[in-house]
């Protein structure tokens, strides 16, 4: 059961704000970027619509073999839209921790509002030069996007921004399912939308591939409402502390792993089986869109799986032991996602670009995983090292500078001199809920005072 809301008075000069690293955020980044890794490199590092048949998995001849097939049926289930949509409840995670620390150092919410949009306004900047200048692929700029926006939600109660992300999704998945109607009505054989629509073909010079990303920009409203959702859901989780206590809320967080096995069950084998001819290859596209409207409900359900996991080792962590060696590693690439991200286009954009080295391109799908597997490794075992020398990820350290500045966030806001001429009550901290019939300005966070 849900514990009321209580309110929160402003930490007094001295009080110490703690600060708690959860494994499962980390180690479920860590792994995910594996997952986007391959799903980026058959889409877009080495694309072609040369393929006859499972272009969108990296291509195969007229007769697949029966490796390949394997292969897209594995991709179909637990790669494609599954680590884009884990990452984005988790990027709403990260900004309801972010906000209740704020809250806690006695932020008010427009205090906090400026500070988040400061925040994702650099995560933006950053996803704008990654987009332009080297990877039409970019999720950085929609993630920065969207996080300026989530900014003007934080005074709305839980409910309210699950309803909003509920419609959100419901709205998508219906017009996906009808446009995936459309396809089967027309039977097996007849003029259909083809796979070619969800990815385009590796750009020939460097000129064509920023005119390419540039006429992406124009459309990034489009990736923008597909991951705004589960930015809505994750922040409402990271508001609640989920994180901070997953056994409370270990019913829900069932409830969504339950879901994501229906939908690698229902649409992600249907998807590998259309794209190997074991269903009609015409329906390839209509579970594709199929699993890029149901797919996005995957990533609470990842990220609760890991949760769940991770139980028994957080709570050793928390009682002073450290993090398991084995699981060291995946943990250290979760803490520099960012880095691991970028580091991806750094070693694969020369590798890959056909107007530069142009390795890979032709190459089967079982070689097009292990060289996307092979990239990852290498981010691993830098993140690993890194961590073992306590050095943070160089692309997070610039962002974190950029939006904290040098001596990062203060541990007490101090009040602006407008802000000190203002009514007592709008400078409490929370957002309103309705507390026993009346609207109260509360959150669900411990009382701070010394």
């Amino acid at each position: 059961m849900r514990k009321d809301p209580v309110m929160v008075t402003r930490p007094q000069q001295g009080a110490r704000v703690n600060k708690v690293r959860y494994v499962a955020p980390d180690v479920a980044r860590g792994l995910a970027l594996l997952g986007i890794v391959i799903a980026n490199v058959p889409t877009n590092w080495l694309a072609t619509n040369d393929a006859a048949h499972s272009g969108f998995f990296g291509g195969t001849g007229p007769d697949p073999s029966m490796l390949d097939k394997v292969l897209i049926v594995f991709q179909a289930m637990f790669v494609h839209v599954r680590g884009l949509s884990m990452f984005s409840v988790l990027l709403g995670v990260g900004i309801g921790m972010i906000l209740g620390s704020l809250w806690r150092r006695g932020f008010t919410n427009r205090a906090a509002k400026m500070m988040i949009a400061k925040r994702y306004f650099f995560l933006f900047c950053f996803g704008l030069v990654h987009l332009i200048f080297f990877f039409p692929g970019d999720i950085l700029t929609a993630y920065g996007i969207c996080g300026i926006i989530m900014a003007l939600f934080i005074g709305f109660s839980d409910r309210t921004l699950r309803i909003i992300a509920g419609v959100l999704l419901g709205a998508w998945c219906v017009w996906c399912v009808l446009g995936a109607l459309m396809i089967f009505i027309n039977g097996p054989g007849a003029p259909t939308i083809s796979m070619d629509m969800f990815y385009s073909q590796a750009s020939a010079t460097y000129m064509d591939q920023m005119l390419r990303s540039l006429g992406i920009l124009k459309e990034m409203v489009v990736p923008t409402i597909f991951i705004f959702p589960m930015i809505l859901i994750g922040f409402v989780w990271g508001r609640e502390r989920v994180m901070e206590d997953v056994d409370r809320y270990a019913k829900r967080l069932w409830a969504w792993v339950v879901v994501t096995v229906l939908v690698v069950v229902f649409v992600g084998i249907p998807f590998g089986l259309s794209s190997v001819g074991v269903l009609p290859y015409e329906w390839e596209p209509a579970f594709g869109i199929l699993n890029q409207a149901f797919g996005r409900l995957t990533g609470p359900g990842i990220l609760a799986a890991v949760m769940l996991a991770m139980r028994p080792i957080q709570r050793r962590i928390a009682q002073g032991e450290a993090i398991p060696g084995w699981l060291s590693a995946f943990n250290a690439l979760g803490k520099r996602s960012m880095t691991g991200y970028l580091g991806q286009t750094i070693i694969l954009f020369p590798l890959t670009a056909i107007f530069l080295l142009g390795i890979g391109h032709g190459w089967p799908i079982a070689a097009q995983m292990a060289l996307s597997t092979a990239v990852w490794l290498v981010t691993l075992l830098v993140a690993w090292m890194m961590e073992r020398r306590g050095m943070p990820g160089p692309f997070e350290k610039l962002h974190r500078t950029l939006s904290y500045g040098k001596n990062g966030l203060p541990q007490h806001y101090e009040l602006t001199p407008k802000e000190r001429e203002r009514a007592p009550e709008k400078l409490k901290v929370g957002y309103k809920q309705k507390i026993n019939g009346t609207w109260q300005l509360a959150l669900p966070y411990p009382k701070v005072s010394r």
